[in-house]
């Protein structure tokens, strides 16, 4: 009996965190306005998440800088300046050493109502190669958010792909306030630095 209790809570926290994660998704999709970015033919969220690989890196490498001046951080942050920062170097460490490497995919039936559709990055640029699609649709890609210990702040990379390329990848701190998840630090790699990751 014992063993089904430890089973079921397993399962249960599980599935808890996948809402969690589809909320941390949607919320983001609609704070970045990803459905109605006025360039854009069309908007996607790319099915495959992207990796969360570095995420953590990032976010470490930011946090050692934070004392440097601006233009000499590996790791650039908006804001720029951050007075208190949400996760310390410790649990870092703690979240580093428990990393999920499996691939995930987002799910439409998963989501309540995501205001953008699901596609495959393939079959995306097969279509705008083909000219079904504009080639100015572009897939937003999304990485499995990482969750801190107590579940208030995650992080993602985000990226988007289009026919004609990608973009840069940007990280984000986000925080849950009030039921909802917002954007508290952005981060993104300094082109100026050699050593920049």
């Amino acid at each position: 009996m014992k063993k089904y209790l430890i089973i079921l809570s397993i399962f249960f926290a599980s599935c808890s965190t996948i809402k969690i994660e589809e909320q941390i998704a949607q919320d983001f999709i609609k704070e970045k306005n990803l459905k109605k970015i006025p360039y854009l033919g069309a908007s996607y969220l790319i099915e495959e998440a992207g990796s969360n690989e570095n995420v953590l890196e990032y976010y470490k490498l930011a946090y050692l800088d934070k004392d440097l001046t601006f233009l000499d951080r590996r790791v650039l942050t908006l804001p720029h300046t951050i007075n208190i920062w949400p996760i310390n170097t410790i649990e870092i460490e703690k979240l580093i050493n428990n990393k999920d490497t499996l691939s995930y995919h987002w799910n439409a039936r998963k989501f309540g109502a995501l205001e953008i559709p699901i596609m495959k990055k393939n079959e995306l640029l097969s279509k705008a190669d083909k000219g079904t699609l504009s080639i100015s649709t572009t897939g937003h890609i999304i990485s499995k958010p990482i969750l801190n210990l107590n579940k208030k702040y995650a992080m993602i990379k985000y990226s988007n792909v289009s026919f004609p390329g990608n973009s840069s990848e940007r990280f984000y701190i986000m925080e849950k306030k009030k039921g909802k998840w917002i954007v508290k630090i952005e981060m993104g790699k300094n082109q100026d630095m050699p050593d920049s990751p």
